[in-house]
């Protein structure tokens, strides 16, 4: 027998999967619930027997996929005791988890902005815990002998700005391949914290010498436009989304 709120519990799954593509495609502002009721086959009045309104639903879908982060990461790092490891193995989670949840990464880092303040609060909340989790991985290091810094804090900080950065700007087919993008970051970071990453590199491919285009005009090269983003944005865009 299906349990009492299983079938809306299924719907608001189908609900947030909807709205998470809408909003990567549209934007939050330009996301109206009558789009997001049409993609999941509700009327619109039928929208609000599983969300208040568009901001709540904003609100709880970013808190769902926040949340759900932190426990994946907190899984993931559960049995691993040494800092170093445990710094490559969240750096490893989020690299990741920005390549696989792409469109998540995307909204949580550009639509935090849309939230109300009291809304925002509680995000802005997660987020600091987050934050801790990294400050705690640096503080050890740092016992151990492992990291150097002089503020865990702020260095905590710049290892958050670091990770979420690729969701601004990566795209798969412009720029590297994930595990090239996870071994600058990691290097980045482990140069941050005073520490060698100790990277495993695969053997260099022999570069090719290829002789300079030779120009029979004067007039200056055309200058080349930027890459291109999700949803078609530029890159330079992005950054300032």
């Amino acid at each position: 027998m299906r349990q009492r709120g299983s079938h809306r519990a299924g719907t608001f799954s189908a609900i947030k999967a909807a709205g998470i593509r809408l909003i990567y495609e549209h934007g939050y502002e330009a996301m109206t619930l009558r789009m997001l009721a049409r993609a999941v086959g509700l009327e619109s009045g039928s929208l609000y027997y599983h969300i208040k309104d568009k901001q709540d639903f904003l609100f709880r879908l970013l808190k769902e996929i926040i949340e759900g982060n932190l426990a994946a990461l907190d899984e993931r790092l559960a049995d691993v005791a040494d800092p170093e490891d445990q710094m490559r193995a969240l750096i490893s989670f989020f690299v990741a988890n920005q390549w696989e949840k792409k469109e998540e990464a995307f909204i949580i880092s550009s639509e935090v902005r849309s939230l109300t303040p009291e809304n925002y609060r509680v995000i802005s909340a997660l987020s600091e815990s987050f934050l801790g989790r990294v400050k705690e991985i640096i503080c050890r290091g740092v016992a151990a002998g492992k990291f150097h810094v002089k503020n865990a804090t702020v260095a905590a900080l710049a290892v958050g700005d670091i990770l979420s950065g690729p969701a601004r700007w990566y795209y798969p087919k412009e720029l590297l391949v994930r595990e090239e993008i996870m071994e600058m970051i990691t290097d980045m970071i482990f140069q941050l914290l005073g520490a060698a990453p100790q990277i495993v590199r695969p053997a260099a491919h022999p570069k090719r010498t290829e002789a300079a285009p030779v120009s029979s005009s004067s007039e200056p090269a055309a200058e080349v436009g930027p890459k291109a983003g999700p949803v078609g944005f530029p890159a330079r865009h992005l950054l300032a989304r």
